[in-house]
């Protein structure tokens, strides 16, 4: 199974030493919604952002919307063979239901993701399509790395080891009941920290220059799908 973790995703409430802008005010207003309840976001935030420490890592929610939109309804999801988890700044995480429906329009995607990291699941009541959980990231890894010894993870990281999609191919198992654990990115500038890096047993370079997380999850799915013949066993069923 294939186990996507975005790391340190640039999604976040705008913080509280913002709120009181013009600007952040203005937006809020405009959207009907007290700031503290509106999704950060450079497009709409940028020239306040420059109070907040690591700027430049933080108000991108588009790159979480777009990866999700690569992958969620994909064969490989639909077969049961991708899990999804969003693990925030802030060191929380998000358990993303693989059976979940996001909306292809960004605006009502943003208003999703506030509801959740205001109320901590959607929906508010019943089965959670989208949860915060308490877990670390840690913990998420060695959970996941316990379902088999052979398990096999990998940081998709500029400056890793080259790896073509051939590449990715040899790293990935066959077996489907052998976890491989991809973690990818999800902030706009900037490098891993080493608590994370540590993390993962292989360090990967998909193109010598930096590519868009979900440029990362499309080659990653491709080649997962290829390797684990997941197209033919959908046919063949």
């Amino acid at each position: 199974m294939l186990h996507i973790i975005f790391l340190e995703s640039a999604i976040e409430l705008v913080p509280t030493n913002l709120t009181s802008t013009k600007l952040i005010q203005k937006h809020a207003s405009k959207r009907g919604k007290k700031p503290n309840q509106l999704l950060l976001d450079q497009t709409h935030h940028g020239p306040v952002m420059t109070k907040l420490e690591d700027a430049d890592r933080r108000g991108r929610p588009d790159i979480v919307f777009l990866s999700l939109m690569a992958l969620l309804e994909t064969p490989l999801c639909k077969q049961g063979l991708l899990s999804i988890h969003l693990h925030l700044q802030d060191g929380r995480m998000v358990q993303v239901n693989p059976a979940v429906r996001l909306p292809r329009n960004y605006d009502r995607f943003v208003g999703l993701f506030e509801q959740l990291l205001l109320k901590g699941k959607v929906p508010p009541e019943g089965e959670s399509l989208l949860r915060v959980t308490n877990e670390v990231l840690s913990d998420l890894m060695f959970r996941l790395k316990a379902e088999n010894p052979q398990s096999v993870s990998a940081l998709c990281i500029e400056g890793g080891t080259p790896t073509t999609i051939d590449g990715l191919g040899s790293i990935f198992p066959g077996d489907t009941t052998v976890p491989v654990i991809l973690g990818v990115g999800a902030f706009p500038h900037g490098d891993f920290s080493e608590e994370i890096k540590v993390l993962f047993q292989n360090h990967i370079e998909l193109d010598p220059e930096v590519m868009m997380a979900w440029h990362v999850c499309a080659e990653i799915l491709w080649a997962y799908s290829q390797k684990v013949s997941a197209a033919k066993s959908r046919y063949d069923s």
